[in-house]
């Protein structure tokens, strides 16, 4: 692993000393819907970060925008999405009904070089499984040479494998989540960010074979703020290195202090209850 890599890893997972990172996924707006939680980015990047935010995802131009905000020896460490792609629009029951797709498309948007020019401390690409052999092929492909592209660059690469397509079932997306952890490693992924199975056993076996740092995200927007805290705290006692949430803090009504209540699951060891 190169210096570059491993200054930057630990500026995300070791700000408190703890090899932990609680982090705001807010990459949506080039990829979904554009809802208000996209549309009053900057104020909810603000919250986020007067919470005590570890590190927050942006899509590249929100990164320009927001660069400021991340300027400091106490800022966040800034994450950039460096792929796109229409799975949240495949078919008419999705986020965009009236802008549906009928196939999953996958594109590089910026380079390592890049994203460390906007001042990033690491990307984030997608790897799909469940679907045809050859959308998973061409994943592949794209995780490798990324993986490639930022071991050069000294840009640590986060991967996120997801399991939607036609082959994933109820019994085996488990199987597939822990296969792909695995495949993100052998590609040289320096951590993964990625679903939670369901259960502590399930995550912990997960996360038993990834060998890198697991950040656990937080799935669809549950109006119980508490279904985000008990996900979190499940997935920390399964051995992950925190979290990446996304929809749960960018629509809560008061992202600051969901973020102060996760920080306290993840750097001092509240319970939920406590939190």
């Amino acid at each position: 692993m190169s210096i570059g890599i491993e200054a930057r890893l630990e500026r995300l997972f070791n700000r408190h000393g703890d090899g932990r990172a609680l982090c705001v996924a807010a990459d949506h707006g080039y990829m979904s819907d554009v809802t208000p939680n996209v549309v009053r980015l900057r104020s909810i990047t603000e919250s986020v970060i007067r919470g005590g935010v570890d590190g927050i995802l942006l899509s590249p131009g929100q990164a320009v925008r927001l660069a400021p905000l991340f300027q400091g020896r106490d800022g966040p460490a800034l994450i950039v999405r460096a792929d796109w792609m229409n799975m949240p629009r495949l078919g008419s029951a999705n986020v965009l009904n009236s802008v549906p797709q009928r196939r999953l498309l996958h594109q590089k948007v910026l380079t390592a070089d890049q994203a460390l020019a906007l001042g990033a401390t690491a990307i984030t690409i997608y790897l799909f499984l469940g679907y045809d052999d050859d959308v998973e092929a061409a994943g592949v492909d794209v995780c490798a040479k990324f993986a490639a592209e930022c071991r050069r660059a000294g840009l640590p690469c986060i991967m996120e494998p997801l399991a939607f397509g036609g082959n994933v079932t109820g019994a085996n997306v488990v199987d597939i989540l822990t296969l792909g952890a695995r495949m993100c490693v052998e590609l040289g992924a320096d951590a993964i960010k990625i679903p939670y199975t369901g259960d502590v056993e399930s995550f912990a076996q997960l996360v038993s074979v990834s060998s890198v740092p697991v950040l656990v995200l937080g799935g669809a927007r549950s109006d119980n703020e508490r279904d985000a805290l008990e996900l979190f705290a499940e997935g920390l006692e399964a051995g992950c290195n925190g979290c990446l949430m996304g929809r749960n803090v960018t629509k809560s009504p008061d992202p600051e202090k969901l973020i102060r209540q996760l920080g306290l699951v993840a750097h001092e060891g509240y319970s939920v209850d406590d939190a």
